[in-house]
C-alpha cells in the first residue's frame, strides 16, 4: 500500500467518508417539491434547536481532541488528532497516524497535508475537509448555516439506520450533496450518507454519531463510526471540546512548495 493511500484516510477524520448518496428519485410535481422543502427545513431547524439553537451561532472556533482507529484489510492503525476549527470553512489538524506526524489544513480556499518530506496539495479534494468541518460534533457547522438562513434541505422520507427509524433530509453545500438522518425523538443527527473521493476512487460512506453530551449549553456528539462501502472503516471518540479558543492565524498559513508524490 502506498503512503498516499494510507494517508488518504486521514483527510477530515470527523467526516471520513460515510455511505451512499441515495439514488435519484423521480421528479415530483412542484407542489410536492415545495412541501418537501418546507418539511426538510423544519427538520433541520428542529435539529439545530435541539443541539443548542442560537447558542450555536456564537461558536466561532473549536478545539477538539479526538482519538480512534482506521480499519483496513491490512490491519488497524491508531490515530490521535488535535483539531482547531474556525467556522465556516477552516481547520487545522495535528495528527499522530500510527506514530507518523502529519498536519492537515484547510484555509477555506485550499487544502494541504504537511508531511515530514514536504507539503502535499490536497485542494482537489477540499470538499472532504469542508464536509468534515460542517459535520463536527453532529452537524454544528450545518446548523450555523441553517440558523443564519443560508442552507435549505429537502425532506426525503424515513429511513432505518442501525435498526432505528430516522427522518432524512438532503442538503447541498460547498462540501457537495449529503443526506442527513435525524432521530425523530431527540431531533439530533444520527447519520449522514455521502460519496467521497479517495486514493482508490469514489466510495459510498455512512457516518454515525452517538454519545451526545452537553458542552457549554450546546449538545455535541462524542462518538463517531464510519462505514465505507458497507464495511466499518473508522471509529473515534472525543476526549475534550473547547468553545471559542483564540486561534493563531499562522495555523492556516500554507508553508513551502508542495511535493507531488
Amino acid at each position: 500500500m502506498t503512503k498516499w493511500s494510507r494517508l488518504g484516510g486521514i483527510i477530515c477524520l470527523a467526516a471520513i467518508p460515510a455511505a451512499l448518496v441515495a439514488s435519484t428519485r423521480p421528479a415530483q410535481p412542484a407542489a410536492n417539491a415545495g412541501d418537501e422543502t418546507k418539511r426538510g427545513n423544519e427538520v433541520l431547524l428542529e435539529a439545530a434547536n435541539a443541539a443548542g439553537g442560537e447558542k450555536l451561532s456564537s461558536v466561532a472556533t473549536l478545539a477538539i481532541d479526538e482519538s480512534g482507529k482506521i480499519m483496513t484489510p491490512q490491519g488497524d492503525t491508531t490515530l490521535a488528532v488535535r483539531w482547531m476549527v474556525a467556522y465556516p470553512d477552516r481547520s487545522h489538524g495535528e495528527v499522530d497516524f500510527g506514530g507518523q506526524k502529519v498536519v492537515q489544513v484547510c484555509d477555506g480556499t485550499s487544502a494541504w497535508l504537511q508531511l515530514p518530506q514536504g507539503t502535499r496539495d490536497t485542494t482537489p479534494v477540499i470538499s472532504e475537509f469542508k464536509r468534515g468541518i460542517s459535520l463536527f460534533g453532529g452537524g454544528w457547522g450545518v446548523y450555523e448555516q441553517v440558523l443564519a438562513g443560508k442552507m435549505n434541505g429537502q425532506f426525503i422520507g424515513e429511513a432505518n439506520i442501525d435498526g432505528k427509524k430516522t427522518l432524512g433530509v438532503s442538503i447541498d453545500g460547498a462540501f457537495g450533496p449529503v443526506k442527513l438522518y435525524f432521530d425523530p425523538t431527540t431531533h439530533l443527527l444520527s447519520a449522514a450518507r455521502f460519496q467521497s473521493m479517495g486514493a482508490q476512487g469514489i466510495s459510498d460512506n455512512e457516518q454515525r454519531w452517538s454519545d451526545y453530551r452537553t458542552v457549554g449549553g450546546r449538545v455535541f456528539a462524542f462518538s463517531t463510526v464510519t462505514y465505507r462501502d458497507g464495511t466499518k472503516f473508522f471509529e473515534s471518540t472525543i476526549q475534550n471540546v473547547e468553545l471559542n479558543p483564540k486561534l493563531d492565524e499562522s495555523l492556516f498559513a500554507k508553508p513551502g512548495p508542495a511535493v507531488n508524490n
